[in-house]
């Protein structure tokens, strides 16, 4: 998609991500390639390498929708992505089905719901290939990555 993407509604973008980690990276990466395309009223927002409590923070000083792109381990194919809300997710259980953060997202995520978070929440994940240390996003996510921006970029329509 060459055009840009306009929104009448204000949200929040929010990669998370190392790319330092292989596909861990994948949600900097597709924000990075789309950001250009976005208007004005869409904040975007790189949390490259946070910490959970940095995340719970910033979380708290956000007050509209909010899109999370991330890499998550969902049992399916490498490059295959999903899409879904807060609510259609255990995130309790990420430690085996979504997170390849471990202690991180989840939990800071929990606690801003404690303090009485309550914007609405959407996941664009891409389930890694390789997760490897000093390694960049893997050739077949590189690969993915016009089709997967496509896919965002349809998904955002809908908000």
């Amino acid at each position: 998609m060459s055009e840009a993407f306009f929104s009448n509604k204000k949200f929040t973008i929010i990669a998370i991500g190392n790319r330092n980690m292989g596909d861990d990276g994948i949600g900097i990466v597709l924000l990075e390639s789309i950001n250009a395309q976005l208007s004005d009223n869409i904040d975007v927002l790189f949390w490259e390498n946070k910490d959970s409590l940095s995340i719970a923070a910033e979380l708290l000083e956000i007050h509209n929708p909010i899109v999370i792109i991330d890499c998550a381990d969902m049992g399916l194919s490498g490059g295959d992505y999903r899409w879904f809300t807060q609510s259609d997710c255990q995130l309790e259980n990420h430690f085996e089905l979504l997170s390849t953060h471990g202690f991180g997202f989840a939990e800071a995520l929990a606690l801003v719901e404690e303090l009485g978070f309550s914007e609405d929440l959407y996941f664009f994940a891409v389930q890694p290939v390789h997760l490897d240390f000093n390694q960049p996003v893997s050739k077949q996510l590189q690969n993915r990555i016009p089709s997967l921006a496509y896919e965002l970029l349809k998904q955002l329509k809908h908000l």
